[in-house]
């Protein structure tokens, strides 16, 4: 392969990357504050995708106040869905969360055949389309706009996560739950904001995701699902570790499937998946979890 070819897709890889750490991100966080491994994490960035198009395609709002709209509105409907269905699963058997979860996909699914229906709809346009050269690379401005807009909410994350008091407090349940609701943290509150902002992370990708991608169509809750290798590859509890995975699995399989064709993403995403949870089920930098099922 030329060398502009491959520096092309490395480029790509990493604007790519960027989505996936956020996405990651938010699946990671639900799971390190509730326990919840959330199948429908796919969805959610699926149905923030078609909100965007929508706001920014149908609509024509602004690029910041339609991220702003999605955002938001996935923040809400985090918190609905905790003091609606979650709560009631807490203490529950790890599958038959789980299959609330899927069961969520489900719904959401459904929800965008019904005022979307089965068509795709084109790439949005809410960003610069012009493009620039790197060492005969031709690299969209979008790219580079998306780079930056997850770099910044992901070190807007890690701030809240290590600095703001919601954020002490949800480490404090993540790392024991008796001694947090002993010291007076309600975990319904931890809950609902891990919740929200797993969702919100997930909106934001959409956002992203809806300018990255050729077209917004049901397949894009598969995209979102490759968050779940990139958070098994970092470690499913490591927040550091959905960042350098979600890097990870994106340049890989940009490279990839450069080389062998796009048919391969998926093949390339799960193998990295399979392979880690063979030969270090805990990934990079997670520590050794317990599911009781």
């Amino acid at each position: 392969m030329p060398l502009d070819k491959f520096l092309q897709l490395l480029l790509s890889g990493i604007s790519l990357g960027a989505i996936y750490a956020l996405v990651a991100l938010g699946f990671v966080l639900v799971f390190k504050a509730t326990s919840v491994l959330n199948f429908a994490h796919g969805s959610f960035l699926m149905l923030a995708a078609y909100l965007t198009s929508t706001l920014l395609g149908s609509l024509g709002l602004p690029f910041a106040v339609g991220l702003l709209v999605v955002a938001l509105s996935l923040a809400v409907l985090g918190v609905v869905l905790h003091y609606t269905v979650m709560q009631w699963m807490v203490g529950k058997a790890f599958f038959s969360v789980v299959l609330v979860t899927v069961g969520m996909e489900i719904v959401i699914r459904a929800v965008i055949l019904v005022f979307w229906g089965p068509l795709e709809r084109g790439r949005v346009q809410g960003l610069p389309q012009g493009t620039f050269s790197v060492g005969g690379a031709v690299i969209p401005y979008v790219n580079l706009i998306i780079l930056a807009a997850a770099g910044i909410l992901v070190l807007a994350f890690l701030v809240f996560f290590n600095r703001s008091r919601m954020g002490l407090h949800m480490r404090a349940v993540a790392d024991n739950l008796e001694a947090a609701t002993a010291m007076g943290i309600d975990r319904n509150v931890v809950y609902a904001g891990a919740w929200a902002i797993g969702l919100l992370l997930a909106g934001v990708g959409g956002v992203l995701y809806a300018h990255f991608s050729p077209s917004v169509n049901l397949g894009l809750g598969v995209i979102g699902l490759r968050a779940f290798p990139a958070a098994i590859l970092g470690g499913i509890d490591s927040v550091p570790g959905a960042i350098v995975g979600g890097m990870i699995v994106a340049l890989v399989e940009n490279i990839g499937a450069g080389y062998l064709g796009a048919q391969w993403r998926d093949v390339i995403a799960f193998g990295i998946m399979f392979l880690v949870l063979l030969w270090r089920p805990s990934g990079l930098f997670g520590t050794k979890e317990l599911i009781r099922v």
